[in-house]
């Protein structure tokens, strides 16, 4: 059976290495990522970002990255990694794909697996992670 852990979360993101763009190409960054969870997911999150492109509309623009989440999920403590992908068209549309690495999840969460989205409102970040675990 599939749950919702659903909240909010804030944010920082610190910039470790820029790269100019190869010519015609577009610029590179890596950064920190540092996520504090409240809701049914309660918790915080370190992780990396690779990113390519500025994301504007008028620019395309992708990136990675990995999470190591450490909490608890609706009452449930451990963790696990979750994985980004993200890309954005010149026009502004994007997909962005997250989801928990297999075999990643320890203590109470040992054999989740989900995805994870989320959604900016009011600058905001609202998160739903949709998750199984064994019975």
């Amino acid at each position: 059976m599939t749950h919702h852990a659903t909240g909010t979360f804030e944010v920082k993101i610190t910039p470790e290495a820029q790269g100019e763009a190869p010519e015609g190409g577009l610029p590179t960054g890596r950064m920190a990522i540092a996520k504090t969870f409240v809701g049914g997911m309660t918790g915080s999150a370190q992780g990396i970002m690779l990113s390519a492109g500025a994301p504007a509309p008028g620019n395309a623009g992708a990136y990675v990255a990995v999470d190591q989440f450490r909490g608890t999920i609706d009452g449930k403590p451990g963790g696990f990694l979750l994985l980004h992908r993200a890309t954005m068209d010149k026009a502004g549309n994007g997909v962005l794909d997250i989801v928990i690495a297999p075999d990643t999840g320890t203590d109470a969460l040992t054999g989740i697996s989900g995805t994870f989205s989320i959604e900016v409102r009011d600058g905001v970040h609202h998160y739903d992670l949709a998750y199984t675990l064994p019975e």
